[in-house]
Order: structure tokens, then sequence, then C-alpha cells
């Protein structure tokens, strides 16, 4: 396995988990009817599905400029 696959591995597992932890907050903050629910889901919940979307965004772009370089190094 290159280093590359294993930068890309790396990046898609922990926009993984923080989409997965954006998507836990917002379950919390919808068990519970209160004013500051809505700024928990909407503040932290949509911030880290957010991150984990750009995360799995740059990991696209970086597998992509690895991929490219190693064609033109043929």
């Amino acid at each position: 396995m290159k280093l590359s696959e294993i930068g890309m591995h790396r990046f898609l597992r922990i926009a993984g988990v923080l989409i997965i932890l954006g998507l836990l907050v917002e379950i919390v903050s919808l068990l519970r009817v209160h004013p500051l629910m809505f700024v928990l889901f909407t503040l932290v919940g949509v911030s880290l599905i957010g991150a984990g979307i750009l995360v799995y965004l740059a990991s696209l772009v970086f597998a992509a400029g690895t991929h490219h370089k190693s064609d033109s190094a043929s």
C-alpha cells in the first residue's frame, strides 16, 4: 500500500468520524425541547458535519493530486 493511499484512508476515516459525531449531536439536541438545543443543533452539529464534508472533499483533491503526479512521472 502506498503512502498516499494510507493518507487517503486516514482522511476518509476522519471525515466519517466527524459526520457521525455531527449526526449524534443533532440527535441528542432533538431529544429535549430547549432553546439552547437549537444552538447546539445549528452551531455544533452542522459545523461537525460541514467539517466532515470539507475533509472528505480535501481527501478527494489530495488523492487526485497524488494520482496526477504519479502519472506524469511515468
